[in-house]
């Protein structure tokens, strides 16, 4: 069935196309490194190949595909270090936010936090490991859109998107059992406005690799 132009989510079909290709990828369907061959994905979703082409330009952009000369496009693949990289910097970048949040925090961003925290916890209990992980970014998001820094919150999308997609093999239940318990520590942390313990929290499950 093909997809429909007037969906109720106002996304655009690529759009639409990204996301479930997105999807494949965080659930293993699509493994790193392989390839993606649009003329295959146009014929199976009943779509022209514009859109198609269209969707893996967006993921593209994000960094979870390549366009490698004379190969096509294929999901990216990232190295154990450069993973770590990743997920040091994204830590950075985090303590960064919430050093610039902790002075504007208030009742009603609280409150969205725990809007956000709630959706994970759902997540969880369904046992659904890509919607809690794409929740988990939704929530991180939250300290960044606080900020109002433009060039933070950009790099932050880029990042999250590399590091949920390299890890995508790796996140199991069990893990995700046992870093939401510091997520929570970490909610509590900012629900008294402890922001430094906050930070040590949250370090635990940003840098998971050193701790498995």
């Amino acid at each position: 069935m093909g997809f429909d132009e007037s969906s109720i989510s106002k996304k655009t079909i690529s759009e639409q196309i990204a996301e479930r290709l997105l999807f494949r990828i965080f659930s293993g369907y699509y493994e790193q490194g392989q390839r993606l061959i649009e003329a295959e994905i146009a014929k199976e979703l009943q779509v022209s190949h514009a859109p198609v082409r269209e969707a893996l330009y967006l993921l593209q952009k994000d960094g979870v595909v390549e366009k490698v000369q004379h190969k096509g496009v294929r999901v990216k693949t990232i190295s154990d270090q450069e993973l770590k990289d990743y997920l040091e910097a994204l830590y950075y970048l985090l303590d960064s936010a919430l050093t610039k949040c902790e002075p504007k925090w208030n009742a009603d961003l609280q409150n969205e936090l725990l809007l956000r925290f709630e959706a994970m916890k759902q997540r969880k209990s369904a046992e659904n490991i890509y919607e809690y992980v794409v929740s988990f970014a939704h929530l991180l998001q939250l300290f960044f859109d606080v900020t109002g820094n433009i060039a933070m919150l950009r790099f932050f999308k880029e990042t999250i998107f590399v590091t949920n997609v390299a890890a995508q093999t790796k996140w199991k239940m069990d893990l995700v059992e046992s870093y939401h318990l510091s997520i929570n520590t970490f909610i509590r942390c900012i629900e008294v406005s402890d922001f430094n313990h906050a930070r040590v929290a949250i370090k635990d499950v940003i840098l998971w690799y050193q701790f498995k």
